[in-house]
């Protein structure tokens, strides 16, 4: 395959080495220095095993750079866009190399007649894709694609072979049929997926990265605080690949609740704050959680009914336990506004008869139990259902409130 690369950075040269052993890459930078290193058997970034794979494919003919883009675009089949995206002074992401280079190549492409595909791997938001391909490409006959890399500094050779997975969005089945030969030879499944999906994906690896450097290092403070070793710790909890480096709680769903979770956090936050130690992303799960409840409530009443049904009390499926359910709290927000509630919970049904929640039912909650209903068909008279099971049932409300 016939390819250009544009923007020879640390994602561009990876690329351009990279492919460079098996098809033909002109890559194109606007910085002549870049270029000309390259064109010597010299990496401008420094990384593993980049320079001998940058000689071998200049040494097999398979690989140059150009400052011309019309020379590129002329001579490949396919452009992958690998220019910088940096934040502006409010955090979004800068897109201004981006449409420079973008409308070059739209110039270019008005007057060549075969097909095109462009390839962006720049990190931008959701929606930009298509912004773009509005922008410089109607009309035209090209493809465009979205494809996200995951590299990371020291090993990037290794993680372009390897990857995670290998995620595409694509306008065309063409495009797409041009993507899946490109990664033939790579070893990782090939998501399909919509490019706003696609977008948010990067970006959302790196927050949840982010996101683990922190916890680790808020246990590790709290760990040197109570004289344990932080590392020591982590290596044991990051052995549970059941539970804990896994896709459980991962998936988006409701609130979480039960006798375990709220109980343990608060208990962790009482102990840090008695020691005095600042740990301001563990402080503040309690509240994000609150907001999600919130959330919920809000899209609720926004429906403008007051025939609400819920399938499911306790606090997640399988069991009887109401302690600290988030479905009860949502249940006993709407009887205080006044809404007529009736609820399905097999489980909770048979608790209230014999179970062991049986005296925390008639003592905590008698003004919800009267609201249990035995018969999955009595929710038909109600014009919202907050669903948090799964039922095989098709219900006639108006309005389905999907909280699994």
């Amino acid at each position: 395959m016939r390819i250009s690369i544009f923007g020879l950075g640390y994602v561009g040269c990876v690329a351009a080495a990279v492919l460079s052993q098996k098809n033909k890459i002109i890559g194109v930078d606007v910085n002549p220095v870049k270029v000309d290193l390259i064109n010597k058997g010299k990496s401008p970034i420094i990384e593993k095993s980049i320079e001998e794979l940058m000689k071998k494919g200049l040494g097999k003919k398979m690989l140059e750079a150009t400052t011309d883009e019309k020379f590129a675009l002329m001579n490949t089949d396919a452009s992958i866009i690998c220019v910088g995206t940096p934040s502006n002074d409010d955090g979004s992401h800068n897109l201004g190399y981006l449409n420079q280079v973008m409308t070059k190549i739209s110039e270019v492409l008005k007057k060549k007649k075969k097909y095109h595909l462009v390839i962006i791997r720049s990190t931008i938001p959701p929606g930009t894709s298509e912004e773009l391909m509005k922008k410089y490409f109607k009309n035209m006959n090209m493809g465009l694609c979205f494809n996200p890399e995951f590299l990371r500094e020291g090993v990037a050779v290794e993680d372009y072979l390897n990857p995670p997975f290998t995620v595409v969005a694509c306008s065309d089945s063409k495009a797409e049929k041009i993507m899946r030969e490109l990664y033939k030879d790579v070893n990782a499944e090939f998501i399909v997926v919509s490019f706003k999906e696609a977008e948010i994906i990067k970006i959302l690896c790196n927050v949840f990265h982010a996101l683990k450097v922190v916890f680790g290092n808020e246990v590790g403070r709290f760990c040197e605080a109570y004289g344990m070793d932080g590392k020591r710790v982590m290596q044991i909890l990051c052995r549970d690949k059941k539970l804990n480096i896994s896709d459980k709680y991962l998936i988006p769903g409701f609130a979480f609740g039960g006798s375990c979770l709220p109980k343990d956090l608060r208990s962790f936050e009482y102990m840090a704050k008695e020691k005095n130690i600042q740990m301001p992303v563990i402080f503040n799960i309690e509240e994000s959680n609150e907001k999600h409840i919130t959330s919920a409530i809000k899209r609720i009443e926004s429906l403008k009914s007051k025939k609400l049904g819920f399938i499911g009390l306790s606090f997640k499926s399988g069991t009887d336990d109401l302690r600290e359910s988030p479905y009860v709290r949502l249940v006993e927000y709407f009887i205080g506004k006044g809404y007529s509630i009736k609820i399905y919970d097999e489980n909770v049904s048979l608790a209230k008869l014999f179970g062991s929640n049986k005296t925390y039912i008639e003592k905590e909650i008698p003004h919800i139990s009267s609201l249990l209903v035995s018969d999955l068909n009595e929710l038909d008279k109600c014009d919202i259902i907050v669903l948090n099971r799964d039922i095989d049932k098709k219900f006639k409300a108006e309005y389905i409130i999907d909280l699994r």
